[in-house]
């Protein structure tokens, strides 16, 4: 069994999967603060399953980018679990985990979440990207990701609705549905699984999340501005 934790953006969510097959999962709107649902909400999802944290045998999180408390209540989270436990770690990229379910369609696909500052965090995946594999992060004005988007591109992301009107409309047909929560736990679990099964691991000591700075920010009024992913 395996659990997920997404705690990029005010939409959260945890599940229990496996391998990699989401079998009970919860998600929300944070009203208050990750830091005081998270745990609680994990437990709701231990109950739901009949399981304890000793059942699970691998933990999953989202690692960024995001918001920075945020994050770092669900990286914690992952981290101290993995540890104490003694299991693996897999992080990954959050807007990996928009785009998962577009992957497939023969297009490139544009995910786009809000950075602050009227600023989008960009993952941008080619169009015969396999679904398992990160794509290009980075932050950019709304006018610069539509503008630097190849022709055909899928724009999808928590962040949909604000890019089309600030960045002045998209393509028809360019954008895929947005319905929050956009961010999937079945996305997050099958990726981190694939990875799992090819001891891509992350080292729970050493695992940041994906941030952004200021001076990034300042940056990406001149152009996109690259990550890690």
């Amino acid at each position: 069994m395996e659990l997920s934790i997404d705690t990029s953006t005010r939409y959260a969510s945890v599940a229990l999967s496996d391998k990699g097959h989401v079998t009970h999962g919860l998600s929300w709107r944070s009203e208050q603060n990750h830091s005081v649902e998270c745990v609680p909400a994990m437990r709701r999802l231990m109950d739901q399953a009949k399981a304890t944290p000793t059942d699970v045998d691998a933990v999953f999180v989202a690692k960024g980018p995001g918001g920075f408390s945020a994050l770092r209540v669900g990286v914690s989270v992952a981290k101290a679990m993995s540890m104490a436990q003694g299991i693996p770690l897999v992080a990954v990229g959050t807007l990996h985990v928009e785009a998962y379910p577009y992957l497939e369609l023969g297009r490139p696909v544009c995910a786009v979440i809000a950075a602050g500052r009227k600023l989008f965090y960009v993952g941008r995946f080619e169009q015969d990207a396999s679904p398992y594999e990160g794509g290009a992060y980075g932050v950019a004005s709304p006018e610069d990701v539509v503008a630097s988007s190849p022709e055909g591109t899928l724009f999808c992301g928590e962040a949909l609705p604000a890019l089309a009107e600030r960045g002045g409309g998209l393509p028809s047909g360019a954008a895929a549905k947005c319905t929050p929560p956009t961010r999937l736990p079945s996305a997050l679990a099958a990726i981190a699984y694939k990875r799992l099964r090819q001891s891509s691991l992350d080292d729970a000591e050493s695992l940041q999340p994906i941030y952004i700075r200021g001076s990034q920010l300042d940056s990406a009024r001149r152009g996109v501005r690259m990550l890690n992913s």
